[in-house]
């Protein structure tokens, strides 16, 4: 076997390492000077080649004895990362305030619309409008920008054709928000494409300065978050702006018993606690309530899949707090089939309490229960009757479910008093009782008139008879007007009613309507149909009354869950009626603006917005002008 001689080279194998340079070797590669390939700024004013590196002062200005001004910025080169980056930054900040200012005028009240127009009118500068109107973008001072234009001679209608030709590259792109800190001197890494934060997930002036009304703790009832602030602005909304017209727990039992944190309270529970915070979500602008801050729909998302996964070790044990928790849920099913199964799911719970038979087990008579829990049962039991009967008629089931055993009057007289919360724009309200006993008394009454109502809709003997169906409906129609005439109109009111008194009065407009769509479905010789769709649309015509008092009042910043199956039900009609009157055209564009505000937080009411759309983009309908402006402006 012969030795490799190991003075004997071979030639290295491609690619090879590169060969080294030693000391005093010249080569082509490391002599060549690094090319700079913007100009300094005294040199980009005078139009001159510059030589500098960026390191020391340029040839140019030290022969025309500038070298103290000779410097170097970057974000002047268009071509240049760190350009691309600063014209993200700002073309992030200016929609971030388009996007924000177009949100406060639809949503906020006139008052406040009527300042930042004026503070618009005033020239007010971009900074004072974005603190106005709550935008997390930041903008430098008019002045000072005026002044850098100024001394660096920049052609601002070039650079601005160039900034315009770049971001139409990088339109889709984001970044961090104007203000960050960056260096000049450093190209950085563009991020890939992420989505813009949610314009309501901000922190703004109104939730640093939040008072909740009510204090509770978030442990131990829920595992979302320890945050007991958030869980006391939560509950302080939902007992504002939803409960009134619900009243599915006695607001008063509840709190005391969420304080006491104890976990085998009967009347407050994990579940419950979940449940009720995340339909309270709705109605917050703080970015803690979504689960994901891209989807506008995903407020409270967290809240309920908690609330979901403590109901499934709990699926058909009977408490007051389980029945409570599925009450709440419904709200957030619409017609769902789903829907019809928790539905099902507390009736049966109800009725194995003996809420809707003499109880015989966990009570042996209601001379041993406490005076807590007498009003706790009346209250759940009229929430379930009231909402079986909803969601039958929605969804043409039979309710088939006999009245509570507990009267009415039984929830207490209790009362507590009502102020707008948050408060930022309504410091000035005087707190007005929330006439919860009333309101309760009320909705008891119309849902016994719905109770005749759906013996039309489900009576055999009626459906192929119009004219007895007109007969039968005469009973039903008068009790509801009778109600109605009870019950201060719009104009008796008086400003800044409490909003209670407008969801029910809408309620029972909607009773109206649904009864009259019913006798209109039976009239198969259309006789009477002319009258019927003019007294519809006149009930319409009241209902946008109530809304447009409403947004006057408080805005759309707040609306309640209530509201949305008035507008999901009667924008589809009344769409197709608009050439009938002004009244018409304006009650539909006022449903609009409702429908636009909840269309941000409710996908069915999106749904219906779109399905409007459409109409009118393929000529089915001719919309009014206003209403065209309003749907434009929304965001689905």
């Amino acid at each position: 076997m012969s030795v490799p001689d190991p003075s004997k080279h071979f030639p290295p194998l491609a690619p090879g390492p590169t060969p080294r340079i030693y000391a005093g070797q010249s080569s082509v590669v490391a002599s060549r000077s690094k090319k700079n390939s913007t100009a300094c700024l005294p040199c980009k004013a005078a139009k001159r080649k510059c030589s500098g590196d960026g390191t020391s002062p340029c040839n140019p200005c030290r022969t025309a004895g500038t070298a103290c001004e000779c410097r170097f910025d970057p974000t002047r080169d268009l071509r240049r990362k760190i350009a691309v980056k600063k014209t993200i930054q700002e073309l992030t900040g200016y929609k971030s305030l388009l996007n924000t200012l177009l949100t406060t005028i639809r949503l906020s009240p006139q008052e406040e619309v009527s300042r930042i127009v004026e503070l618009v009118k005033n020239n007010g500068s971009m900074q004072e409008i974005a603190q106005a109107v709550g935008s997390h973008a930041t903008f430098p001072d008019s002045s000072q920008t005026a002044r850098l234009h100024q001394a660096h001679g920049e052609d601002l209608n070039h650079a601005d054709s160039l900034s315009n030709e770049r971001s139409a590259s990088i339109s889709h792109s984001t970044t961090e928000p104007i203000g960050s800190s960056t260096s000049p001197e450093a190209e950085p890494n563009i991020e890939s494409p992420r989505a813009a934060l949610h314009p309501y997930a901000r922190v703004t002036l109104e939730s640093l300065c939040d008072i909740p009304l009510f204090r509770v703790p978030a442990r131990p009832w829920t595992g979302v978050t320890d945050d007991s602030d958030l869980v006391s602005h939560l509950v302080s909304l939902y007992f504002t702006w939803d409960h009134p017209c619900a009243q599915f727990v006695d607001q008063g039992i509840f709190l005391d018993h969420m304080r006491r944190g104890d976990l085998s309270s009967e009347y407050c529970s994990p579940l419950l606690v979940n449940t009720l915070l995340s339909i309270a979500s709705v109605y917050s602008d703080s970015p803690d309530v979504f689960s994901n801050p891209e989807n506008e729909f995903s407020r409270g998302q967290s809240f309920f899949e908690e609330a979901e996964r403590l109901l499934k070790p709990q699926e058909g044990l009977a408490t007051l707090t389980n029945i409570q928790a599925l009450l709440m849920m419904l709200s957030q099913q619409g017609k769902s089939s789903r829907a019809w199964w928790i539905l099902r799911g507390a009736v049966q719970m109800a009725q194995d309490m003996g809420l809707f038979t003499f109880p015989e087990v966990a009570h042996s008579s209601t001379e041993a229960m406490s005076p807590e829990m007498e009003r706790v049962r009346a209250i759940t039991a009229w929430g379930v009757f009231s909402l079986n009967l909803q969601l039958s008629m929605k969804l043409h089931k039979v309710a088939n479910l006999a009245r509570p055993v507990s009267r009415l009057n039984m929830g207490g007289d209790d009362d507590f008093d009502w102020t707008p919360y948050p408060r930022s724009n309504q410091i000035n309200y005087t707190t007005k009782s929330a006439l919860l006993p009333q309101i309760r008394q009320g909705l008891g009454e119309l849902t016994d008139i719905l109770v005749d109502i759906q013996e039309i809709l489900h009576d055999k003997a009626l459906r192929g008879s119009f004219h007895k169906s007109m007969t039968k409906a005469k009973v039903p129609y008068e009790r509801l007007q009778q109600w109605l005439s009870r019950w201060p109109s719009p104009s008796q009111i008086g400003p800044e009613p409490i909003p209670q008194l407008l969801i029910l009065r809408i309620k029972c407009l909607q009773a109206v309507m649904d009864l009259l769509e019913t006798l209109i479905s039976r009239d198969q010789e259309c006789t009477m149909t002319p009258q019927l769709r003019r007294t519809w649309r006149e009930q319409a015509e009241k209902m946008a009354q109530c809304l447009l008092l409403y947004r006057q009042s408080y805005g759309l910043k707040q609306v309640p869950s209530q509201v949305v199956d008035a507008v999901q039900s009667v924008l589809p009609v009344l769409v197709h009626q608009l050439d009938d009157s002004d009244d018409v055209r304006n009650a539909f564009t006022e449903l609009c603006r409702f429908g636009i505000a909840l269309s941000q937080k409710f996908q069915p009411t999106a749904d219906t917005i779109h399905a409007i759309q459409l109409l009118a983009q393929r000529g089915v309908v001719k919309l009014p002008t206003e209403a065209i402006a309003i749907l434009d402006g929304s965001e689905l």
